[in-house]
């Protein structure tokens, strides 16, 4: 990774010719929106990023990138100018000069393709000498002959030049706009398939580029965010130019440029004792962009920065760009968008700030392979603000518990698999239930199956995993992760909710007890009695928390906790308590992604044979009887038809409790059939029906 030249300076001084004219007056300032505290990070996300990518839908825009396959970006240079308005050229403007370098991979390279949208014009394209290249520009593709066939390994490099104005319909890919005072604004926003709208590059999230420049000149009233450390602030008569420079990997969807009369704020991130003990010393800026009529203090989420930086290193591990900066740079959308180490915000919530702050780690550091693995980046941006509020309960009580509720309650709208099998869909892709609730509730419940102190583990080490850090994952890479630390087998857990599985299940229990010599024994039934009507799974396959209760005084108390391992549609289980049992619960925590309410039942053991259960019913060939003793016995099962006739008999000995028989009635026609389960102390009767 390094800094390349290719600043283009015959096109630079045209574009600061241009800017040089005349720009209009300033209005009266607007009083600065009333913004709340908290805020929902995982919505006002997601309705950012769909408001963008309706804009770009709406005009039919390619939905893939169509560039060359076998060229891998390495550098680019975007060296833009912005007119803002000027009256000598056309309001809305992009004037520029964008410098592609790639290096030739699998196949020999005669024709270079880069996404580029018809909405820009491009004026010439170059070899870094300025010789000149043919090119042709149907649709949104951008087709560059090269001088001859480049070997694989050979590095390639190009000058576009280009103007236009992005179309956009005021919400997407690159916004201008003026404030209620007259003050211009601009500012992009190209997740998923919008960095083509307003220059050329690879538009996949898979190929990195080594590192990006972005020079940007403006009219001097204004101040421009971007990638990296500002390496230069230069004047150039009544335009300033301002060149951002990185040195980390980035995807071309995380390029950014933010334009206004900003006022900038300074604040420091100095890494606290018991994190320098593990990752050594960091003072790293925090730079904060505001439109100049904002109050001149921070708001409770841009002022709550430093804090959510300390949580999220405690948590994920050392920040990932901690040689350049974080930002944020202000926008006029209520929402937020994690460009790489500069956040474009149009919130205060503190909610926001924590969910795109940790995108640094997830989502920017490690980005994608493709879309379909979105949930990687939003899922674990949205269990992000619950990490914080669970860390700062004391700064905002009840907030934890009140966005687990309604992270849980979105999840259970949550239609498809995680891994998304459409991505052509925006909508789709940003469906809040989805990939941001159900995501979130995913490591929510891997926390719970793993342990808080794995768990944590498992954060850090997926962050820092050499093959992801800096580059691009998918969800495989992440179990592989989350197995190699924890030591468990995952494939069922990532299965039936990340990868295969949709829906959730509904659970049902009964329990019985009865008195031992040193306390009570207790059988607990357990029954996925069914699946979320959008489950595609039979079986969810968790463990379960079993808590007994016991009455004392006024109150139930807790006295037992079990877990046990839930792998089957109905299971029974059993456990010894001290205190004699009032109430038995399932999952009180709710720790699983489950239907709210849980049937249940607890009572004494009968003293005579009970049938508990028989099914299915009607059945075609096997019936299931389950059935309760108290103590250990012989046990005879006969079944008789409706005219009193006896036509099934089973003999055999039983342990005590909740008991499982399986009898076979593929003998028998249909028709209307009487059950009697007997034992010396008893029995029981139950009715069942044939249908063949």
């Amino acid at each position: 990774m390094r800094f390349m030249p290719g600043h283009n300076a015959r096109t630079a001084l045209a574009i600061a010719a241009l800017l040089a004219l005349a720009i209009p007056a300033l209005a009266g300032r607007e009083h600065p929106p009333s913004l709340q505290l908290i805020g929902d990070g995982a919505a006002e996300c997601a309705a950012a990023k769909k408001a963008a990518a309706h804009a770009r839908a709406a005009h039919s825009r390619e939905a893939f990138s169509i560039a060359s396959a076998n060229l891998d970006a390495t550098f680019y240079h975007l060296d833009l100018a912005f007119p803002m308005g000027t009256t000598a050229v056309p309001n809305d403007s992009i004037l520029g000069t964008v410098r592609v370098e790639g290096r030739v991979v699998n196949a020999a390279l005669s024709q270079l393709t880069l996404d580029l949208a018809s909405s820009m014009l491009v004026t010439s394209v170059t070899l870094p000498d300025l010789t000149p290249l043919a090119f042709t520009h149907p649709g949104a593709a951008l087709n560059i002959t090269l001088p001859s066939a480049q070997a694989v390994g050979t590095p390639v490099a190009v000058l576009i030049t280009y103007r236009g104005k992005p179309v956009s319909n005021a919400l997407g890919n690159f916004v201008f706009g003026s404030r209620l005072d007259g003050d211009r604004f601009a500012w992009s926003l190209s997740e998923p398939y919008g960095a083509r709208e307003w220059w050329p590059c690879k538009d996949h999230p898979a190929d990195k580029a080594d590192s990006v420049r972005v020079s940007v000149t403006v009219p001097s009233q204004y101040r421009v965010g971007s990638q990296g450390i500002l390496f230069s602030q230069t004047n150039i008569g009544p335009n300033t130019q301002y060149d951002w420079r990185s040195r980390y990997p980035i995807s071309s969807y995380l390029v950014s440029v933010a334009i206004g009369e900003y006022v900038q704020h300074n604040e420091l991130y100095v890494r606290p004792a018991f994190l320098e003990a593990d990752y050594g010393p960091l003072s790293m800026p925090l730079v904060h962009l505001r439109y100049n009529d904002a109050t001149p203090d921070l708001p409770n989420g841009w002022a709550a920065t430093g804090d959510i930086m300390e949580v999220q290193e405690s948590w994920f591990g050392p920040y990932p760009f901690a040689d350049e900066k974080y930002g944020h740079s202000e926008f006029t959308f209520g929402g937020g968008m994690e460009h790489q180490t500069m956040t474009s915000l149009g919130s205060s919530a503190v909610s926001v700030v924590a969910h795109e702050l940790s995108h640094q780690w997830y989502g920017d550091s490690i980005t994608p392979k493709s879309w379909r693995d979105l949930w990687l980046n939003e899922g674990f941006a949205t269990y992000s603000e619950l990490i914080y509020f669970k860390e700062r309960e004391s700064t905002y009580p009840g907030f934890y518990d009140a966005v687990l509720d309604s992270r849980l309650a979105s999840a259970r709208r949550a239609e498809g698999t995680l891994v998304l099998e459409d991505t052509t869909s925006v909508n789709n892709m940003f469906d809040g239930f989805r990939v941001y609730a159900k995501g979130s509730i995913v490591l929510y419940m891997l926390q719970y199956v793993t342990g808080d102190t794995v768990f944590k583990n498992i954060l850090k080490a997926w962050a820092a995993d050499p093959a992801a850090q800096y580059g691009n994952a998918e969800t495989a890479d992440f179990q592989r992760v989350a197995e190699t630390v924890s030591g468990l087998d995952l494939d069922a857990f990532f299965r039936q909710w990340v990868t295969n599985g949709t829906g959730y299940p509904s659970y049902a229990s009964s329990s019985t007890w009865q008195a031992t010599g040193g306390g009570y024994h207790i059988w607990t039934t357990l029954a996925q009695t069914q699946t979320s009507p959008q489950s595609n799974t039979s079986v969810f396959e968790m463990p379960v928390e079993i808590v007994v209760f016991a009455q004392s005084a006024d109150t139930l108390v807790e006295v037992h906790r079990q877990r046990v391992q839930n792998n089957a549609r109905s299971q029974v289980f059993e456990l010894d308590v001290a205190s004699k049992p009032t109430k038995v619960r399932i999952d009180p925590d709710l720790r699983i992604l489950r239907s709210e309410q849980i049937p249940g039942s607890t009572a004494p053991l009968p003293p005579y044979p009970a049938i508990y259960g028989i099914g299915p019913n009607p059945t075609a060939a096997d019936l299931k009887i389950q059935y309760l003793l108290d103590r250990e016995s012989s046990v005879e099962i006969k079944v008789y038809d409706i005219a009193g006739r006896r036509v099934l008999t089973d003999r055999f000995d039983s342990s005590a409790g909740l008991q499982f028989r399986q009898l076979d009635t593929s003998g028998l026609a249909s028709g209307v059939y009487f059950l009697r389960l007997s034992t010396p102390r008893g029995r029981a009767q139950s009715k069942f029906v044939v249908v063949r």
